[in-house]
């Protein structure tokens, strides 16, 4: 099984594997990805599971105009895994504990959702 490289000039620091479509019609094929070091506020997770629903087969078909699909294109957005690292700042989570990652990440907390505990 062949895999795909994906470049990235401003990461690199290590790779991780993932799934991609390279274009609507294509396959989800093996990936490799370069990923930057985790910065003092984040979190890195060994992915255990991850969900592919309707609306990442949207994406990857280039089905939504109003936000037309980048290629190569890694779906999967529900995400539960183990903790691997943490950054110095962080403070709920802590290497080998359990976590899951929603469809929305990277809030600054300013919303009203935020506010009342919903992020």
């Amino acid at each position: 099984m062949s895999t795909t490289q994906l470049d990235s000039k401003s990461y690199g620091q290590y790779n991780a594997k993932a799934y991609s479509a390279g274009s609507p019609t294509s396959p989800l094929a093996p990936t490799i990805i370069a990923r930057r070091d985790p910065g003092e506020q984040d979190v890195r997770l060994e992915i255990l599971f991850c969900g592919i629903c309707h609306s990442d087969l949207h994406q990857v078909r280039n089905e939504w105009s109003v936000m037309p699909t980048v290629y190569p294109c890694i779906p999967g957005h529900e995400i539960i895994g183990r903790v691997t690292h943490v950054g110095s700042a962080v403070t709920k989570f802590k290497p080998g504990d359990i976590a899951a990652v929603g469809c929305l990440v990277d809030s600054d907390g300013s919303c009203p959702e935020c506010h009342a505990g919903l992020e």
